[in-house]
């Protein structure tokens, strides 16, 4: 099973990384903050990842690629962390076809699905790495989905995974 991290592919090269670490990028709204100090190769293996032109095909595996690279270099996990958004924000910024609603909700996926990259690194037996989806709800939805995992006798992710699995086989 093949798992894909939705990036939308933008037109940098892995040269500009120091053009990324100018000022925060605010003009449509989206504030990425300061960038971290420079960490020249993890700025260049990031930038790398998150750029590829095989973005939309190869994102999960690109990024998953550059952590395990810069962790056995001994990259800190944080700084992987940080220069990743860091240059990952300021492409969502200048994308005007997102709402800010969306830029944040894009800033926050990659981030969240970076830092499980980052923090749980797959067994090594296993060739996949697992993704945490992080999926806003209401109040009423989560209400729902707490009662039929407690009907089922399961907990609310394993149900939730469950539910997923059995509507992605009955497509």
């Amino acid at each position: 099973m093949r798992r894909r991290v939705t990036l939308k592919g933008h037109g940098i090269a892995a040269g500009l990384a120091g053009a990324l670490a100018g000022p925060p990028a605010s003009s449509a709204g989206l504030d990425c903050g300061p960038p971290p100090a420079p960490h020249p190769e993890a700025d260049a293996v990031l930038t790398q990842a998150i750029v590829s032109p095989q973005l939309d095909t190869n994102a999960g595996t690109a990024l998953a690629s550059a952590v395990r690279r810069l962790r056995s270099e001994g990259v800190p996990r944080a700084v992987i962390v940080d220069h990743a958004v860091a240059a990952y924000c300021p492409l969502v910024a200048r994308d005007g076809s997102l709402t800010l609603d969306r830029q944040r909700e894009a800033v926050r996926r990659f981030a969240s699905t970076l830092t499980s990259l980052v923090y749980d690194p797959p067994d090594p037996t296993q060739g996949e790495t697992a993704f945490i989806l992080s999926l806003p709800v209401k109040p009423a939805l989560s209400l729902q989905i707490d009662a039929a995992a407690a009907k089922a006798g399961k907990t609310r992710d394993a149900w939730i995974l469950e539910a997923i699995q059995a509507r992605l086989a009955g497509d």
